[in-house]
């Protein structure tokens, strides 16, 4: 990275810098009201020119990485909307972890998503590969971040792709069945695993960090909250079919790895799935929890989860993100502590 790459704050800017430094405190609240909407169609520009129109495989050697980068931003100072900043990730529809551990990738283009497939069966099957890093798929994480640096001219920060987490990927690789069964038949190669697909998701973070500029010494998290040095989001969707005690067994000890090779760090949870809480509010990490709100029917009320978020609240700062209108962000404020709150509404579900 050179002096034209560093980024630009105006005034605005350098309040929100002090309001996200007193957030990681929980001296401070932060709220920002965006336009989502649900994913679509997904949007899968080909090297050929072309965009895909039908459902596909997906390797690195079909996209076209002057397209997910998009256009040259003009010279200015990093953007913002609400009390957070701007940010691009290097396409964050392709599940990069996964990819680079050798994940046949799957692209559902009405579906809006690129979804894996479990690929081994038997642990002979991965013993057989002695490394387990797909050069190609790295190759083009790297090659579209540095051009994501060079075309946002200071105008978005570069943020990290979705990398899930080792709970996670352990699903994506081996399968629900294969992972939960090895807990009790294979124990040992089962730990091993994770600790190799612990090492893929720091490798690629590092891979990916060395190549952003930072921000007045720290960096953006995918949220859009600035963090006082290196940050890391990682997540453990996959403990929806775990006990508690079984993700501090196993995926706990990989989350904390991942989080204390950073300054700062979120682990992202959905609201349906938040038995795993009391276990990440026993030890100093991660930093910070980010919530996604599943929508009634399907997930619990706000009232419901009121008493979670205050619990979270006393220990660490939370991120409260999802469909909420104006009289639900008025709600959450008036019956939870301000300092460390931090509320993304969105006016549609993704």
């Amino acid at each position: 990275m050179d002096d034209s790459q560093a980024v630009q704050l105006d005034a605005r800017g350098r309040e929100l810098i002090n309001r996200h430094t007193e957030w990681w405190r929980r001296k401070a609240s932060l709220l920002t009201f965006v336009q989502g909407a649900p994913l679509g169609d997904l949007w899968l520009p080909l090297a050929d020119g072309t965009l895909a129109g039908d459902d596909r495989e997906v390797s690195p050697d079909v996209l076209d990485l002057h397209r997910l980068a998009g256009a040259t931003q003009l010279p200015g100072p990093l953007g913002t909307y609400g009390d957070l900043f701007r940010v691009a990730d290097p396409y964050g529809r392709v599940p990069w972890v996964e990819a680079i551990l050798g994940t046949p990738i799957h692209a559902t283009i009405r579906g809006g998503s690129m979804r894996t497939s479990a690929f081994i069966s038997a642990w002979s099957e991965w013993n057989r590969e002695p490394h387990h890093w797909n050069a190609a798929w790295a190759d083009v994480l790297a090659q579209l971040t540095d051009m994501l640096v060079e075309r946002s001219n200071g105008r978005y920060a570069v943020v990290q792709p979705t990398m899930r987490g080792p709970a996670d990927l352990a699903e994506a690789v081996l399968g629900p069945a294969l992972m939960c069964l090895s807990m009790y038949d294979d124990p040992d190669v089962l730990d091993h695993f994770l600790d190799q697909a612990t090492d893929v998701f720091l490798r690629m973070l590092a891979l990916f960090q060395s190549r952003i500029p930072r921000i007045d010494g720290g960096m953006l998290s995918p949220f859009g909250i600035w963090a006082p040095g290196a940050v890391v989001r990682t997540q453990c969707d996959a403990t929806a079919f775990l006990s508690a005690a079984q993700y501090r067994r196993w995926f706990l000890p990989r989350d904390l790895r991942i989080c204390g090779s950073v300054d700062c760090s979120f682990i992202h949870l959905h609201s349906c799935s938040l038995h795993t809480v009391d276990v990440l509010l026993a030890q100093p990490l991660p930093h910070a929890i980010q919530i996604t709100l599943e929508s009634e029917p399907k997930g619990p009320s706000l009232q419901q989860l009121q008493p979670i978020f205050r619990r979270i609240l006393e220990v660490k700062p939370l991120l409260i993100e999802g469909k909420l209108d104006a009289d639900q962000v008025a709600w959450l404020q008036e019956h939870l502590p301000a300092g460390g709150l931090a509320i993304t509404a969105r006016e549609t579900a993704w």
